[in-house]
């Protein structure tokens, strides 16, 4: 048998064999962090930026009280927050509700935060 073709046989073979041991591992990749069973459910919200203006719709799915929060961080270093970081607001199931904060200028940054609620 000529060298090259030893050559392409054993790379062939270890190839193979390489593959085979590694594909099992490939399916035993435990869960992502976000399926963890301890996290509690929250509200489901969407955010809007309009100009100056920033609005989080929510819904609360699930059987138990939210608490979301909506924050919003202005583009300008002298804008400061106007009516942002207000108290959160209780979402009961099956509940919708509608934050709305400004800044006087543009908007850098939008979020809602989620805690259990009261």
């Amino acid at each position: 048998m000529p060298t090259s073709r030893r050559r392409t046989a054993a790379l062939t073979i270890t190839l193979a064999a390489f593959l085979g041991v590694t594909a099992p591992a490939a399916q035993a990749v435990p869960p992502a962090a976000s399926d963890d069973p301890q996290e509690p459910p929250h509200a489901q919200c969407r955010t809007k930026v309009v100009g100056s203006i920033g609005t989080a719709t929510c819904f609360n799915p699930n059987g138990n009280n939210s608490r979301v929060r909506l924050h919003i961080e202005c583009k300008r270093w002298y804008d400061p927050d106007v009516d942002t970081d207000a108290r959160g607001v209780t979402i009961g199931p099956a509940q919708h509700a509608t934050l709305a904060g400004r800044c006087w200028q543009e908007i850098a940054d939008l979020w809602v935060s989620h805690a259990p609620g009261g």
